[in-house]
């Protein structure tokens, strides 16, 4: 048996999915029963009125039965459908709230690694002297850790556009 260590953030959003998670089969087949008693056919679970976890609940199944039944077309868009979900709700479970002091801590973070960068490059064009190897290691260090922290930003900004990361105080955007 495994032992998970969680973050707070994370252990703040564990047990409610636990608890939607265990409900959401049952639920899914109920209401999957309830459609198809109904005169009106369905063509897709989308249509049937189930909801998004639901419609993935039913979804879960042998993947090997899934991907007999589909074309190669097919089983590619699927999987692309599931990495997006799969992504998005890790999202949701990992950065759950952002309390805008975090995003300004980063901001502050990344503002000072840029201004020391252009001051190393600014003192080592100064110099006549080839730069070293240890100032040379030092500065794209200093580059791929801005790159890193720009790419995180950008993430998180993407996450709060599409709604699976919650800034404290800012209203979800609506698209």
């Amino acid at each position: 048996m495994g032992i998970a260590l969680l973050s707070l953030r994370q252990a703040e959003k564990v047990e409610p999915q636990l608890k939607a998670a265990i409900n959401a089969v049952p639920a899914a087949q109920a209401a999957l029963a309830r459609v198809a008693a109904s005169a009106a056919r369905p063509k897709t679970l989308a249509d049937a009125g189930l909801s998004a976890r639901e419609r993935l609940a039913l979804r879960e199944g042998p993947a090997e039965a899934v991907a007999a039944a589909l074309n190669a077309r097919q089983y590619v868009q699927q999987i692309a459908d599931k990495d997006r979900e799969m992504t998005r709700s890790q999202m949701v479970w990992a950065l759950g709230r952002i309390e805008p002091n975090e995003i300004d801590t980063m901001l502050r973070s990344l503002a000072k690694m840029r201004g020391r960068y252009a001051t190393l490059v600014l003192e080592y064009a100064q110099t006549e002297r080839p730069i070293g190897h240890v100032a040379l290691e030092e500065l794209r260090g200093l580059r791929e850790r801005i790159e890193e922290f720009e790419r995180g930003l950008e993430t998180i900004k993407t996450a709060i556009l599409e709604g699976t990361a919650e800034v404290a105080g800012v209203k979800v955007a609506q698209m």
